[in-house]
């Protein structure tokens, strides 16, 4: 009988010892979800901070922005320059107005406070905006345009669409040679999907390019302040293509030229004829 009863406490103790263990794991698993809890609180706080303080900024920067715009276009229009001098103020103002305002939306969309305006597009309008945009400088440099529209429906943010699509184009035309061309190809893919590519005659890209065209901040001691701004657009448009659920991202083959690829999500495609 005295082994029984030694034998029953033992195994009560096992069991009292098992759910002190059990409880303490329960507890602790309790605590480390209380502090990413709260690690998650502060981390969305500094974001929403970091946000309203780029949104701060954008106002006083852009303010006196716009009054050297404006001042630069009154010295243009009363007294010729020769060397250009005051519309050189005007665009240099407007780049950094712009690079500002790009820098802002960045911080929108990491603080989750961006949110797409969506509409049925005519994909082929979108297109073709852009690229009579571009044409007068495409045929001053030589390089030829080439789309063939399909009718392709979409839904989308326009006005977004729109300005990816420019930076794109804009992107390319600079990369292609004089003499060169640059096509833009749609893509439907067997399960539903869109795939928009505008492919450049340039030299193409490496991977670690590729990589830092595709990053917010770009290379430091870039001497060229408008690439800056291109890459800036490029990180933007990723950013903007993947909030409704797609994908942005570049395939290239060193002197092969580049394409950048923007793929929408079946449920961002109506019908294509």
């Amino acid at each position: 009988m005295l082994r029984r009863y030694i034998t029953r406490y033992e195994r009560q103790c096992e069991e009292d010892e098992a759910e002190l263990a059990l409880r303490r794991s329960r507890d602790e698993a309790q605590r480390a979800a209380e502090r990413a809890r709260e690690a998650q609180g502060v981390a969305e706080a500094a974001t929403r901070a970091k946000a309203a303080f780029m949104e701060t900024m954008s106002r006083e920067l852009c303010a006196p922005l716009e009054a050297i715009m404006q001042m630069a276009k009154a010295l243009d229009l009363g007294a010729a320059n020769a060397n250009g001098g005051a519309g050189e103020i005007g665009e240099v103002a407007a780049h950094l107005r712009d690079l500002i305002g790009d820098v802002l939306e960045l911080a929108r969309i990491e603080a989750g406070e961006v949110a797409l305006v969506e509409e049925d597009l005519n994909l082929d309008s979108v297109i073709g905006a852009s690229l009579s945009a571009i044409d007068a400088r495409a045929q001053a440099k030589g390089v030829t345009l080439n789309f063939c529209p399909s009718a392709t429906r979409i839904r989308s943010d326009g006005k977004r669409l729109r300005r990816i699509v420019d930076e794109v184009l804009t992107n390319a035309l600079s990369s292609t040679p004089a003499g060169g061309g640059i096509a833009i190809e749609l893509f439907e893919e067997r399960e539903g999907g869109l795939m928009l590519s505008v492919i450049d005659g340039g030299a193409g890209m490496t991977a670690a390019e590729v990589d830092r065209a595709l990053q917010p901040i770009g290379a430091p001691g870039t001497p060229n302040h408008r690439a800056d701004t291109r890459q800036l657009s490029l990180a933007l448009a990723k950013a903007f293509i993947e909030l409704q659920g797609g994908r942005f991202f570049i395939e290239t083959v060193p002197g092969s030229g580049t394409a950048a690829c923007i793929y929408l999500p079946p449920r961002s495609v109506r019908r294509s004829a």
